[in-house]
């Protein structure tokens, strides 16, 4: 399936997303189902990430201004397809299972509120946080999913493993369907649901392909920098091995490092300082993004190799696929399976020597990676979970009829 293909299996239908990202934040399947469930004749209130004082202050900055913002209600974006952001809420309710509560008792209230503005009515309620246990059952909704893109207990900040493990599992056995990113995120689940899908995540691979395109320039803001360049696509998160990308700059002052996304809070950018042969270009709006990658010579995934990457389908190395353009990988499983079309290095040393080695003697399977990415599309992947949704929903008009 292309990307210009949409199947909309669910139609006239009212959706509650309970997102991990705010509506302006990097687009990943959460903005892509949300908008497409809203172009499929449904109704659609996201709301953004849960954030807390704790949080709120240390980014008052950019944030200010959401103190206030749920008085306003939901933003109709698009068509059909409604933002509301969240009161601001106590921190620790990924410490502390009472706060949570305290926190979910206030919030589901305001919810209630914003589905009586909107006029929705049995709504499904579709969550990705796992501390949202408390709403499921509470909104009057037909179908409840909980889709897992990563393993929260292996998350950092004010969070406590054993605290978000119970409370993910009360809401895995608490919904309709649980959907899956990685295999490893639903081996250990799966046990708990009523019914278990595994959809990865994918690529808009015509977009990405645009960086084979020799009609498209390159970006301004990349078409200077000194080749060969390597480079790394996406955010810029504590999971990110920064120290393997400023090694890969120190030992090859040849050489650029490109960097294209924004910086996380919580990332260690300490050992890319004072590299001189370091580019880091913040957040490029996804439009932009082939002209940007179109300088790269080499793609590189750095991940370090803990917990969340042996659980996480990375977004970028879908869209590296899609370009055509060599890779080199950290060894984790979601590489593995590409493992006929990515260099994959098992330690830091050999990363290093796999990315000279795709700089000075390119595979030429550019190609076969594009080809590989057309069958990893978003439009195929929300088939696969708008297909699992109707068929819950029809399990459950055949129960009670």
């Amino acid at each position: 399936m292309t990307d210009t293909q949409p199947l909309h299996p669910i139609s006239g239908e009212d959706f509650v997303i309970l997102s991990t990202q705010d509506w302006e934040a990097l687009p990943t399947r959460k903005h892509r189902f949300a908008r497409w469930w809203a172009e499929g004749g449904n109704r659609v209130l996201y709301v953004e990430q849960q954030m807390h004082f704790a949080g709120w202050l240390v980014d008052i900055r950019n944030q200010f201004s959401r103190i206030w913002r749920w008085l306003k209600g939901p933003r109709e974006v698009v068509p059909n397809l409604w933002v509301f952001t969240l009161p601001i809420v106590l921190p620790f309710f990924q410490m502390s299972g009472l706060i949570n509560k305290i926190n979910n008792f206030f919030l589901l209230t305001v919810l209630r509120a914003q589905l009586r503005r909107l006029g929705f009515d049995k709504p499904i309620v579709w969550t990705y946080t796992p501390h949202s246990a408390d709403f499921i059952g509470k909104l009057d909704e037909k179908v409840a999913v909980y889709e897992c893109v990563d393993d929260f207990t292996a998350s950092k900040g004010l969070i406590h493993p054993k605290v978000i493990a119970r409370l993910e599992r009360r809401l895995i056995e608490a919904v309709d369907l649980f959907i899956a990113t990685h295999p490893a995120l639903a081996e250990k689940r799966k046990a708990w649901a009523k019914r278990t899908e595994v959809v990865p995540n994918g690529v808009e691979a015509e977009h990405l392909a645009r960086a084979a395109d020799p009609d498209l320039p390159v970006a301004e803001a990349v078409v200077g920098l000194k080749h060969p360049v390597i480079g790394y696509l996406g955010g810029i998160n504590y999971w990110i091995d920064t120290h393997l990308l400023a090694r890969i700059a120190r030992e090859n002052p040849e050489w650029t490092v490109a960097m294209v996304g924004p910086a996380d809070l919580l990332a260690d950018l300490e050992p890319l300082k004072g590299l001189s042969n370091v580019v880091m270009t913040g957040r490029v709006p996804y439009e932009y993004v082939p002209g940007y990658v179109k300088a790269f010579d080499v793609c590189v995934n750095p991940y370090v190799l803990d917990a969340v990457a042996e659980h996480c389908s990375p977004l970028k190395l879908y869209e590296y696929l899609a370009t055509g353009k060599p890779i080199v990988s950290v060894d984790m499983p979601e590489a593995r399976q590409f493992a006929h079309l990515i260099s994959i290095a098992g330690s830091a040393d050999e990363f290093v020597e796999l990315v000279g080695q795709a700089v000075h003697s390119p595979d030429g399977r550019d190609r076969e990676r594009m080809a590989e990415a057309r069958h990893h599309t978003w439009r195929g992947r929300f088939d696969a979970v708008s297909t699992a949704l109707a068929d819950v929903i029809i399990s459950g008009v055949s129960a009670t009829g």
